[in-house]
């Protein structure tokens, strides 16, 4: 027994310590947090119960009343059931083992397709660093399910390329026909099916050509393998016809062609707007730079470039610039890549003193997890556990003066999610469901926006939805940037200065008066309605 300890080596103890620790990040960070949409996606999940169908009709709006496509109906009705039985923690739970799972699976596809060897630091710190830059967008959340989905199609794809053995695309259909009925991303999944399908015809083509003898690029698929690939797109596509929706699933995804949200969602922005996400962008150079250092030393030695790599790497990295939301299929999909290169890289230097390296990396992780688990405050109450957050006693308070619920209110966009489940008997303006659909000329999201804005009339834009009440956060919340970031970056304090021109109008109006307010939130009341 003392022989088989003895001979035990450090990282076969390190990988699980390791992941231990991913997994109390990831619940530390669940908990710290109420996600705006978890309220309507248990509500979405309790109506589709309830009712034995997916929705078609919006409930929940006085406004955009129109034909609602839920495109994670399957993933709300599961959700719901989870949170009727088990309860919040358990759900928390389950969502961060998703994600353990999903890098463990990406390790050891990793660790299987290596054709050098892998520095295990080099992985264990990638992987940790992606990790905590995508906690912003981890937690309850659907979209963790695209982790797995878009895993398991860049790997079913791998070894169909490796081998061209049809029979791993079988599991394309099957695949898809429960993306498109848990999440709306599936169309990443399309995307990637149809970019490699592409390249496979265009890596064909260039091989017939003058340039092919200038600049080497790794095979491709044959021919007949491409035409066999392209027939289980179409499969995989029929299949997703398989939902509630049919085809009005992609009518309503197609809205999204409409990118007011990327500039108005606070998720969605760019990486170019302050406040910044080092740690994304961080990562993100360093993929830029693997893509440049790998692609001189491949020309330099005249070896084959992996061009499906080099597409990952480039195309992602240009979403996640586009949108931080983007940033964790980044970071899925380019991991492999990363891991190879770098571990190709540092395999040239030896570090002294090993093991005392490692026992100090061991020990480091043991207390990391200890004191992350420690802080984590375990809830099964979400929606009464964020009221610093949440408009929890503004909500009360309406409900014991129900005569207020007789009109229309105006909410906040990121309170949306938990009104609908916290005061479902009062439908409201705006919630996170339907951001991009087409909504009085525009889409819904830059209709909310315009009652922002300073060149509003916003008595004449209130009244044109007949909105008697207000219901804001207490205060407008400034940007704050270092000293450091104001020299570099040309940052002023009025350029971070929060402009709220709906609530300047409100506090000045002689007719709209404040009827209920708390450090969390406020209420107005249109008094005088002439």
């Amino acid at each position: 027994m003392l022989e088989k300890i003895k001979n035990l080596k450090f990282v076969n103890i390190f990988w699980p310590i390791f992941y231990l620790l991913i997994f109390i990040i990831l619940l530390k960070n669940s908990f710290s947090y109420l996600d705006p949409d978890l309220g309507w996606h248990l509500k979405a999940g309790e109506e589709a119960f309830l009712n034995k169908a997916a929705p078609t009709t919006n409930l929940y709006n006085y406004t955009y009343t129109g034909n609602w496509v839920n495109h994670e109906w399957f993933s709300d009705v599961v959700l719901f059931r989870l949170y009727e039985t088990v309860g919040y923690e358990w759900i928390v739970i389950l969502f961060a083992l998703l994600i353990v799972m999903a890098l463990v699976i990406l390790n050891v596809f990793i660790y299987k397709n290596a054709q050098t060897k892998i520095l295990w630091p080099i992985l264990a710190g990638l992987q940790l660093f992606g990790l905590m830059a995508s906690l912003p967008h981890l937690g309850v959340r659907m979209q963790e399910l695209a982790w797995l989905f878009v895993l398991f199609t860049l790997i079913i794809i791998h070894y169909y390329h490796k081998t061209e053995n049809w029979r791993y695309l079988l599991f394309l259909p099957p695949l898809f026909l429960a993306w498109a009925n848990l999440h709306g991303s599936f169309l990443i999944g399309f995307f990637l099916l149809g970019s490699f399908w592409g390249l496979q015809i265009f890596l064909q083509l260039y091989f017939k050509s003058r340039l092919a003898q200038k600049i080497i690029l790794k095979r491709g698929l044959s021919w007949s393998a491409i035409k066999i690939f392209g027939l289980f797109i179409a499969l995989a596509w029929t299949a997703t016809l398989l939902n509630p929706y049919h085809l009005g699933l992609y009518e309503f995804l197609s809205g999204y062609r409409n990118l007011a949200y990327l500039s108005l969602i606070k998720e969605w922005l760019p990486q170019s707007n302050f406040p910044f996400h080092y740690d994304q962008l961080i990562y993100l150079a360093l993929g830029i730079i693997a893509v440049i250092f790998y692609s001189l030393d491949r020309l330099r030695a005249k070896k084959a470039l992996d061009v499906w790599s080099l597409f990952l790497v480039i195309v992602f990295s240009f979403f996640a610039f586009k949108s931080r939301r983007h940033f964790p299929l980044f970071f899925i999909t380019t991991l492999p890549f990363l891991v190879y290169f770098n571990s190709a890289f540092f395999a040239k230097i030896k570090i002294a003193y090993q093991r005392l390296l490692f026992a100090l990396v061991f020990f480091c992780l043991l207390l990391v997890s200890t004191e992350q688990l420690i802080i984590t405050k375990f809830n099964n109450s979400p929606f009464q556990s964020c009221c610093h957050k949440y408009p929890c006693a503004a909500v009360e308070f309406l409900k014991d003066n129900q005569h207020y619920l007789e009109y229309n209110i105006f909410n906040s966009y990121i309170w949306g999610g938990y009104l609908i489940w916290n005061l479902p008997e009062k439908k409201i303006f705006i919630d996170g469901r339907l951001p991009q659909v087409n909504f009085a000329g525009q889409s819904f999201v830059e209709e909310y926006s315009d009652f922002f804005k300073s060149e509003t009339n916003h008595e004449e834009k209130l009244a044109s939805y007949d909105i008697r009440l207000v219901l804001m956060e207490a205060k407008d919340v400034d940007l704050v940037a270092r000293k450091w970031e104001k020299i570099f970056f040309h940052i002023k304090d009025e350029d971070l200065k929060a402009h709220n021109s709906l609530r300047d109008y409100l506090e000045n109006s002689s007719s709209w008066k404040i009827i209920y307010e708390d450090s969390t939130a406020k209420i107005y009341f249109l008094e005088n309605d002439d």
